[in-house]
């Protein structure tokens, strides 16, 4: 991965942490908040139902306590009825009791009415006439049972000529005068007017039997939607404490869930913008970072191709700046150094040519010179064998007059070797075309590569090149009958080279000639006539290639020549990539 990745992969793993630990915080918070309000709400409906149950109870507990009253005008006169008619009421009494019992209670906003004498036998009973006359033991029983405290029931009442049950909250009280005692239960019909406050657009009641049938219905539709969570339940109980009812209500969570999934995916996505702002944000630097870092890569290259003319832009003053500014100086003091060290090397350089080539020369004047002194003194001691002298010694001088103009020629040919004319060929078409020229006594193998790509050459001085190194093998195998010699192609591993190597089983390089037989004038063949020009050609021709040669030993004891050819023209051949 390149440095721009690792930097925009460090920065958002750095990022992701904290986005994601405050998308879980404040989804957290928020839902903590949610839930407090959600069960605040629920205690504060829990309270409000408590509230009215405790009021409606209050209402009919005070509204029969009015009644048992002796000062109350009805139930006070209906005593003092029972005293004058010594336990019995008579017939005008009872019709008023008839008459004024319904006025009472509707006045009273009460639903059930129950009045029975000392004999236990109903005198009033507005809410269900039928019952008058009846004996019902139960009324006096509950009024010494709670005294006036409110207990609910199942009663029946008359709705016009239906019958209807109804559940109501009671209160039963006994009256006293001069030894005479009433019993008298009031009570209110439980319905809508007790849970209307509680209904609001989230908020809802109904109340169940301890069956679950329904006896009120809740005002809307959505019950199960709103009774998601538990209802809050509140037990209505009879004047034996057993529930004989239940309020339920249930009150709505708002849509938590709904609304806790859609902070989790607002916080998500507000995360994951967050994230690519960064990501975003680390590519820009990243990418400024690397370009000006590709421009350093870039100097280097060109410093490894000797282009010592290159600069790197210095586009910051940060630490690349600096270092673009510091490589930029580098490359001025390396332009300056180069320059002097080229004087240097090309006096050098002349001058060990020129100390090899006065040896060249003086090796083909020492004969010359000995010719024509033994042909002066044979002239002036009139030898009788003097013509064959003069034979002799002019046939020496030409020899040697012609091996000096060889030398000149190469010299010459050496000196004024042309730039090569580059162009996309294959290499192994060079190969297979200058292997048909050969016409040796050793035998030629090639190795080449399939589908290697083209290459920037000269195809003459390249066949030039594997002429002479395959002459060069030739002259070194000598008259050996198993001698061989294998020219090979191949990729580099890098994509970015060809390689082309030479060798052959013979005697091989001792090794403290290697460094010099690329030398010009350097050679080991002097009795074969060798001038030592030719792996000084090889060497600067694949040189102007952009290329280099080395010499090592091959696998069965021979030389083995492998030249390094970049596929593309001024491209560095490093040892290892960058």
């Amino acid at each position: 991965m390149k440095l721009r990745g690792r930097f925009t992969l460090t920065l958002a793993l750095a990022a992701l942490v904290p986005i994601a630990l405050a998308a879980v915080v404040t989804t957290r918070v928020i839902a903590s908040s949610y839930r407090e309000r959600y069960a605040a709400d629920r205690a504060a409906t829990q309270q409000t139902l408590k509230r009215e149950l405790a009021r409606l109870e209050k209402n009919v507990s005070e509204s029969a306590t009015s009644l048992a009253g002796h000062d109350n005008p009805f139930v006070g006169g209906m005593l003092l009825d029972y005293v004058k008619g010594d336990g019995q009421l008579d017939a005008d009494a009872q019709r008023r009791l008839r008459e004024q019992s319904l006025p009472l209670m509707r006045g009273l906003s009460l639903d059930i009415l129950t009045i029975t004498g000392p004999d236990d036998v109903i005198q009033v009973s507005p809410h269900y006439r039928a019952k008058v006359g009846d004996v019902d033991k139960v009324v006096r029983e509950r009024a010494a049972a709670h005294a006036g405290s409110a207990y609910y029931v199942r009663d029946s009442i008359m709705n016009g000529r239906t019958k209807e049950t109804v559940l109501a909250v009671e209160s039963a009280q006994l009256s006293r005068y001069q030894g005479y005692t009433v019993a008298l239960w009031a009570g209110r019909r439980v319905g809508d007017d007790l849970v209307s406050p509680l209904r609001t657009t989230s908020v809802d009641a109904r109340i169940v039997a301890p069956d679950g049938s329904v006896l009120l219905p809740p005002a809307g539709k959505d019950w199960a939607k709103l009774a998601k969570d538990d209802p809050i339940r509140e037990p209505l109980r009879g004047p034996d404490g057993v529930p004989i009812a239940i309020v339920e209500v249930a009150v709505s969570d708002g849509g938590l869930d709904q609304l806790l999934r859609d902070i989790t995916l607002t916080s998500a996505l507000l995360a994951l913008g967050a994230l690519g702002a960064v990501v975003l944000t680390g590519l820009f630097v990243a990418r400024r970072t690397a370009r000006d870092l590709d421009r350093l890569v870039e100097g280097s290259l060109a410093a490894s191709r000797g282009d010592l003319d290159h600069r790197v832009p210095v586009r910051s003053k940060d630490e690349v700046g600096a270092v673009a500014a510091a490589f930029n100086f580098m490359m001025e003091d390396l332009k300056t150094s180069k320059e002097k060290l080229v004087i240097a090397e090309r006096i050098a350089a002349w001058q060990d040519i020129a100390r090899r080539l006065a040896h060249e020369i003086k090796n083909p004047l020492t004969p010359i010179q000995m010719a024509m002194d033994t042909l002066r003194k044979s002239w002036k001691k009139q030898h009788p064998s003097f013509e064959e002298i003069l034979e002799e010694s002019t046939r020496t001088v030409l020899e040697e007059a012609d091996r000096l103009k060889k030398i000149v020629a190469e010299f010459s040919d050496f000196a004024r070797m042309p730039k090569p004319e580059l162009a996309r060929i294959d290499l192994n078409e060079v190969v297979r075309y200058s292997l048909s020229l050969y016409q040796g006594a050793v035998k030629v193998d090639s190795n080449l590569a399939p589908d290697v790509p083209e290459i920037d050459g000269d195809k003459g001085q390249l066949q030039q090149v594997l002429l002479n190194l395959v002459e060069n093998a030739r002259d070194a195998l000598g008259k050996r009958e198993d001698g061989r010699i294998l020219v090979t192609t191949k990729r580099g591993e890098a994509n970015d080279r060809l390689f082309l190597v030479v060798e052959d089983n013979g005697p091989g390089v001792p090794p403290e000639l290697k460094d010099k037989v690329f030398a010009p004038y350097f050679t080991t063949k002097q009795a074969k006539g060798g001038t030592g020009l030719g792996l000084a050609i090889v060497h600067r021709i694949v040189s102007d290639h952009g290329g280099r040669i080395t010499i090592s030993d091959a696998r069965d004891r021979g030389a083995r020549f492998t030249i390094e050819l970049p596929l593309r023209s001024g491209a560095a051949l490093l040892a290892s990539r960058i």
